[in-house]
């Protein structure tokens, strides 16, 4: 008898048990886990702030952003299959938040209403690879890994998941199975180049055919503002700086749907801004970015900022030449390779050329391209070290190539 009073117990325990862990996931299922990301990866990603803070003080481009996007999906077959009107529902949300066009901005309360922003953002899906091949920017791929995690395999062919396409051209998304209900995390601007996009659980991205708390695609919207140089609304701290002066100061993050005023620290007389894109609350219920979230954001597409090579992507140009000679291509590495030595990376009037083996052919010349390979400078080759002139070239990325030689192209940067 004590046995069997003993076995109804311990189901009785089990149930409970599974309830509080299903609570415990549908709590986390909102959960960003941008800060986790960021304190595991800094040892190989710069400071956070350091490289987007002068964005805040810099003129704003007068012109419009077109942001190309390849999304990776990447499936393991036992999980939530990502159709492609899953992908086209979900770049229509980004285009509708990032520009205010969502209808339920008008729900912003009074004090803030003046703070909404129009960022002037648009995503279009890439229409070319990197190269030169036509692309519908969908790429999909299997995967025998269960759930991924916040190390980046996700983001490499080789551990499962698929390679970055170059940064410079394109947003790279990763869709996919994560592990313990992380929603998303996103790399930081001047992070690794094989390592820049941003990582979305399968389970809330899109908006077609979803419900429950993020069914309006507000994840992507909330981790690509990461990407652009938002930090969290609460400054990652209690009652933490985010670096922007027309959001708030809060405690720390909101769940849920709060509703009127909310004050947890500082003296803004509006109190929390729990509404935010960068906040935690349910996708219903954040519908704004700021004026100065929009003037940081922008910031990064000055010259010498991180996403201004993205204004002359040719991802969104007609089949052709390669947009990005470089790409599967290893070999071809920036700022050296074994025979070839170039500086200052990056660049500004005159380019050191070091040709570090022996090898060349007498008489042959340095051949500058830009990165779709058409040349514009031939300069010959007198000796060991050869300074080249490169003021008259626009900012951007070139290759510079030995001619008549087996030594590898280089990349380099003009600012």
């Amino acid at each position: 008898m004590n046995g069997r009073h003993n076995q109804i117990f311990m189901r009785r325990i089990i149930s409970v048990l599974y309830l509080l862990t299903i609570q415990v996931l549908l709590h986390a299922q909102n959960e960003c886990r941008q800060t986790d990301y960021i304190l595991q990866s800094k040892l190989v990603s710069p400071p956070y702030n350091t490289v987007t803070a002068a964005a805040n003080t810099l003129n704003i481009v007068a012109r419009d952003i077109v942001i190309p996007v390849v999304v990776h999906i990447i499936s393991n077959g036992s999980t939530d299959f990502v159709t492609n009107e899953q992908v086209y529902a979900q770049i229509d949300a980004l285009n509708r938040d990032y520009n205010a066009a969502n209808g339920d901005r008008l729900k912003t309360p009074s004090y803030f209403l003046g703070r909404v922003a129009n960022c002037g953002i648009r995503f279009e899906l890439a229409k070319v690879d990197p190269g030169g091949n036509l692309s519908t920017g969908i790429v999909r791929r299997k995967t025998a890994v269960q759930a991924f995690a916040l190390d980046d395999k996700v983001k490499f062919n080789d551990r499962g998941g698929d390679d970055a396409w170059p940064r410079d051209h394109y947003l790279n998304i990763w869709v996919c199975p994560l592990i313990s209900a992380i929603s998303g995390y996103a790399s930081v601007p001047g992070a690794r180049e094989e390592l820049d996009g941003v990582v979305i659980n399968e389970s809330v991205f899109g908006i077609t055919n979803r419900n429950g708390i993020n069914s309006l695609g507000r994840v992507a919207v909330h981790e690509i503002g990461h990407w652009l140089g938002l930090k969290h609304i609460w400054g990652d701290g209690y009652c933490g700086d985010d670096g922007i002066d027309d959001t708030p100061q809060q405690k720390s993050y909101h769940k849920g749907c709060p509703s009127g005023l909310v004050t947890s620290c500082g003296s803004d007389p509006g109190g929390d801004m729990y509404m935010n894109y960068m906040d935690l609350t349910d996708d219903a219920c954040r519908y704004m970015f700021t004026e100065g979230q929009k003037k940081k954001m922008l910031g990064l597409f000055e010259p010498g900022q991180a996403r201004f090579p993205l204004l002359s992507s040719g991802a969104l140009s007609a089949p052709g030449n390669p947009i990005d000679a470089l790409w599967g291509n290893k070999d071809l590495k920036q700022g050296s390779v074994a025979n070839i030595g170039l500086s200052p990376v990056p660049a500004t009037t005159s380019l050191r050329v070091e040709l570090l083996e022996t090898g060349t052919v007498p008489g042959s010349r340095l051949l500058v391209y830009n990165i779709v390979g058409q040349p514009l400078l031939s300069v010959p080759v007198t000796g060991k070290v050869v300074q080249i002139d490169i003021s008259t070239l626009k900012s951007g990325q070139y290759l510079l190539k030995v001619e008549n030689s087996g030594v590898p192209a280089s990349k380099f940067i003009k600012l």
